[in-house]
């Protein structure tokens, strides 16, 4: 299933919680079974923006675990833009034939 994450610093980031980061995430590798599609920082320093595939909560768990001291994340699952028309017409259809 493919995921949209976005990560936000804590509100009390500091110099050394930075460094912290940067030399945990220098030296870390995801679980089996998490895959980064696409991973950005956002250009105001304040988090980032990925994309990624996993089946395993329990994976979704670890990594984000990991850096639960630095970061607030949001985890949204996504659906193809194709199926998600289909979808969304089977729901206007359901709607319109309820009296």
């Amino acid at each position: 299933m493919l995921f949209a994450v976005s990560y936000q610093l804590r509100p009390n980031a500091s110099e050394e919680s930075q460094g912290r980061a940067l030399q945990l995430f220098a030296n870390w590798t995801p679980p089996q079974g998490y895959t980064f599609k696409a991973h950005y920082s956002y250009a105001d320093c304040s988090g980032g923006l990925a994309l990624v595939e996993t089946d395993s909560a329990a994976a979704a768990l670890e990594v984000h675990g990991a850096w639960v001291p630095f970061f607030e994340f949001k985890l949204v699952p996504l659906v193809e833009i194709e199926q998600a028309v289909k979808i969304g017409f089977g729901n206007v259809k359901w709607r319109q034939s309820v009296q």
